[in-house]
């Protein structure tokens, strides 16, 4: 009797037992972690001849690693499995992103069926991914591995080095996730100083492209496509933290993007070795109908999307799946086919108020992880949300409308508690904030725009130093004049030029002698913006300093 040993239960939800051909000659057992064991189905218990419950392979995990099996133990057990089957009769497998090294090198180690370790690490290590596909041609974002020693040896210093080698706004991801697990979009040195100097795990650093997000879904045998099929993006993935619905549509196999597409697709697999089974590559079609590579992996897309694969397409793909990796052939799918697209609702801190359906034509199904009344965080990935929907129509042209009408939908409102710090005042509406923001744009600067407009020989203001003679003369930022806002008299202030901008500074956060030295000048007419952070923030951000050389 043939074995096949499942690790987790993350991609594994759409397989059919119902449709095995021969299901009496194989048994399934399935491997969970102790975090993933509550996700394991009564409709997959029924058939799974064992289920084995391990410790998770990380302590205090995030959401998205909670499902990794422990190492050793998933060794023991597959041991004295080897020993209950005969030879060649077991197999391993895993759709799960975390697990997939793992599976690999548990198959080499007992020599198994399968993609090996170095098969899958160029589908899960990033920069290891893009130098192969740059080296084959293919279209990547500028990228590079991040250096932890030189980001704490001078934070202001590397951010300069990598902020001019892939441009801003830059992304931040582990050299390892998934899900959107860990991802920071940084479009400043201040949002960059905010982040832990020490990130946890491996990172890379790569340039932020602009475009439209779609994926690729890819089942292959022997380096050719068995099935192909091309989704579109509403919003790419780092916008979920802010609060909008990830939501992702098939197109049509008509549409001409999905056969450019695909062989996009193929070409990056080729680069990497090309392994049998699934793969879910994502990419950005930019405004100039470029397509750029973003990342791929070695397994079926998330959440809800195979089950909207399925019904959409009519293929059992996880079925197909086994029967490309196992021999385990099935019967072809049985259900309904109709256009679908799948989404992820996203989760914000505060008190759950109430769940909104969608508005819609289409027909759809919510599953909601959260409740009302319950308090949540802020979701750490796209794994750790508030629930996810399946949305299907037999007229497409209606299902597309519904899918970008998902642009303004919010599923999730939340109320302020009565100690709640942040919601306990509400925000003023768009109108006021604008103006206020803007009013202080209008009266602020920073070191980085002084520095920037200085670099690019940017005329028209002039920076005034407001501390002591004695502190200017000691160290400050070049080209500055000397007026201490203790001094500023209409005779100190008579040499000055109306018709330029004032920059004032003082030592910095602690200090507000820029404050005052600004208002004295704004009373006496000058046009005036206070440099916020003072030297002290010019000189973390690296910028140099010059002294007088008097005391």
């Amino acid at each position: 009797m043939r074995t096949i040993v499942v690790i987790s239960t993350r991609g594994f939800g759409a397989f059919r037992h119902d449709l095995l051909r021969e299901s009496d000659s194989v048994r399934f057992i399935g491997i969970f972690s102790e975090h993933d064991a509550g996700n394991v189905t009564q409709s997959q218990r029924d058939y799974l001849t064992q289920v084995h419950i391990v410790p998770c392979g990380k302590p205090n995990p995030t959401v998205a690693e909670s499902s990794l099996v422990d190492l050793d133990t998933v060794r023991e057990l597959i041991s004295s499995l080897l020993h209950e089957s005969g030879p060649g009769e077991l197999s391993l497998h895993s759709f799960d992103e975390r697990n997939l090294l793992l599976t690999a090198e548990l198959r080499a180690h007992f020599g198994l069926p399968g993609p090996t370790y170095d098969d899958i690490l160029p589908f899960r290590d990033k920069c290891l991914m893009k130098e192969k596909l740059l080296a084959a041609g293919v279209r990547v974002p500028a990228f590079g591995r991040y250096d932890v020693e030189a980001a704490t040896a001078d934070p202001a210093r590397y951010f300069r080095a990598i902020s001019e080698e892939v441009g801003l706004p830059l992304i931040l991801k582990p050299v390892d996730g998934n899900s959107a697990d860990g991802v920071v979009k940084v479009g400043s040195f201040e949002e960059y100083a905010a982040l832990p100097v020490e990130l946890g795990r491996p990172y890379e650093y790569e340039e932020f492209i602009d475009g439209t997000m779609y994926s690729v879904n890819i089942i292959s045998k022997d380096r050719r496509t068995v099935f192909g099929g091309v989704t579109e993006y509403l919003v790419n993935s780092t916008e979920v933290q802010n609060g909008r619905v990830n939501v992702d549509i098939n197109l049509i196999d008509s549409d001409p993007r999905v056969a450019r597409m695909i062989a996009f697709a193929e070409s990056a697999l080729a680069a990497l070795g090309w392994p049998d089974g699934a793969s879910h590559l994502e990419l950005f079609r930019t405004a100039e109908d470029e397509l750029v590579f973003l990342e791929v992996a070695a397994r079926f897309k998330g959440m809800a999307g195979v089950l909207a694969m399925q019904r959409n397409y009519g293929v059992a793909l996880l079925n197909l799946a086994f029967e490309i990796e196992a021999g385990v052939p099935s019967r072809p799918f049985d259900g309904e086919q109709v256009y679908c697209f799948d989404g992820v609702v996203p989760k914000q801190s505060g008190v759950i108020d109430s769940l909104i359906d969608p508005d819609i034509e289409s027909e759809f199904e919510m599953a909601w992880t959260v409740r009302p009344g319950e308090e949540i965080g802020q979701g750490e990935s796209l794994s750790d949300n508030g629930g996810t929907f399946l949305v299907w129509n037999k007229d497409y042209e209606a299902l597309y409308r519904d899918f970008e009408r998902f642009a303004h939908y919010r599923p999730i409102t939340y109320r302020a508690t009565d100690n709640a710090k942040v919601l306990g005042i509400q925000p003023a509406d768009p109108a006021a904030a604008l103006a206020y923001f803007y009013g202080k744009l209008r009266c602020e600067t920073d070191p980085f725009d002084v520095q920037h407009d200085l670099a690019a020989g940017v005329d028209g203001f002039v920076i005034l130093d407001t501390r002591r003679s004695a502190a200017f003369n000691a160290e400050h930022i070049p080209g500055a004049r000397n007026v201490s806002h203790h001094d500023m008299t209409a005779e100190t202030l008579a040499d000055l030029d109306s018709d330029l901008v004032y920059i004032t500074y003082g030592w910095g956060p602690g200090c507000n002698g820029g404050t005052r030295g600004a208002a004295k000048l704004a009373e006496r007419g000058f046009r005036v913006k206070e440099m916020i952070g003072g030297i002290e923030y010019w000189k973390r951000l690296g910028y140099p300093t010059r002294s007088t050389g008097r005391a």
